[in-house]
C-alpha cells in the first residue's frame, strides 16, 4: 500500500514527504520566454538596431516637415506697397515734346550780300572765345552768300565743333553734330586757286562731291593736299581768320587724331558785319 501511494503521488507530480525530506527536488522545468513585442528587449542586438531605425526616421520626418520635401520651394511674393497720395504735393510736369526746336531747312539761300558795295566779316563767338573772319566775297561770292545768310538766320547758333582733328581742322556748321547734317540745299564750288593755309576756312563736303551744304572748317596748319592743285579732292577757301587765331588754336587742341573732340566747343553767335568799300 505504501508503494502504491508513491506511484499515485508521482502521476500527479507531488513528491513524497520523504523525498522533500532529504531536499531532493523534482527535474528543472522549461524557461519562460515573453512573446512579442515583450521578447525584443531581451535581444540587446535587436534592440540597438531598432532604436537606430526610429531616429533615422524622426530626423527624415523632421527635415521632410521643415523643406517640404525634394521640391524646390517658390519664393515668396514681395508686396507691392503703394503710396497714399500727398493731396499737397506739386504735380510733376509732362515734358513738353514740342519745345524741342526743329531743324532749320530751306529749300536754297536768300541772296544776301552785294560785293559792289560791301566787304563782310563774320564774328564767331564761341565757348573757347571769340575770332573774326574776313570773307572773300569777291573770290566765292556764292559761297559767301550762303554762309552769311544762314548766319543771319542764327542756323550755326548752339552747333559745335563736331570734328577737331589735331594739328590739321576745326569743323563745324551741322546742327545735327554727326557730320550728316545740312540745311536742305546745296551750293556749287566755286573754283579758286587760293591755297589752304593755316587759317583759312573752307567749305566741307564728301569724298568726290562738287557742292557743299553748311559744313565748314579752318585749317589749323598749312593743308596743301587740300588745294586746287590737288589730283583728287580740291577744297576751295572762302575766307581766312584775322583776329583770334590763338581762340582758333585753343579749340584745335581740345580735339585728337581721329577728329573726336576730347571737350564740347560750342558755336554761340555768329555776327555778320558789312563794311563798305
Amino acid at each position: 500500500m505504501a508503494k502504491r501511494r508513491r506511484r499515485d503521488q508521482q502521476h500527479i507530480g507531488q513528491e513524497s514527504s520523504r523525498r522533500r525530506a532529504t531536499g531532493a527536488s523534482k527535474a528543472p522545468t522549461e524557461v519562460y520566454k515573453p512573446g512579442f513585442p515583450m521578447n525584443l528587449f531581451s535581444n540587446i542586438g535587436l534592440f540597438a538596431v531598432i532604436g537606430s531605425l526610429a531616429a533615422v526616421v524622426m530626423v527624415a520626418a523632421a527635415f521632410l516637415t521643415t523643406t517640404g520635401g525634394n521640391e524646390t520651394a517658390d519664393p515668396l511674393p514681395t508686396p507691392t506697397v503703394t503710396p497714399t497720395p500727398d493731396p499737397n504735393a506739386t504735380p510733376t510736369p509732362t515734358p513738353d515734346v514740342s519745345a524741342t526746336p526743329a531743324l532749320k531747312q530751306f529749300a536754297a539761300p536768300e541772296s544776301v550780300v552785294d560785293a559792289t558795295k560791301f566787304n563782310y566779316e563774320a564774328v564767331v563767338k564761341t565757348s573757347k572765345g571769340d575770332f573774326v573772319i574776313a570773307l572773300d566775297v569777291e573770290q566765292a561770292p556764292k559761297t559767301v552768300n550762303s554762309f552769311v545768310f544762314l548766319a543771319q538766320q542764327d542756323y550755326f547758333d548752339g552747333i559745335t565743333f563736331h570734328r577737331i582733328v589735331t594739328n590739321f581742322v576745326i569743323q563745324s556748321g551741322d546742327p545735327l553734330g554727326t557730320g550728316a547734317g545740312g540745311p536742305g540745299y546745296n551750293v556749287s564750288d566755286e573754283p579758286n586757286q587760293v591755297p589752304n593755309k593755316r587759317g583759312t576756312i573752307t567749305m566741307a563736303k564728301r569724298q568726290g562731291a562738287s557742292e557743299f551744304g553748311s559744313q565748314w572748317f579752318i585749317n589749323l596748319k598749312d593743308n596743301p593736299s587740300l588745294d586746287y592743285t590737288n589730283p583728287g579732292d580740291k577744297f576751295y577757301p572762302f575766307g581766312e581768320v584775322t583776329s583770334g587765331m590763338d581762340v582758333v588754336d585753343a579749340i584745335g587742341r581740345a580735339g585728337s587724331a581721329q577728329g573726336t573732340p576730347t571737350e564740347q566747343v560750342t558755336i554761340t553767335d555768329i555776327q555778320i558785319r558789312e563794311i563798305t568799300k
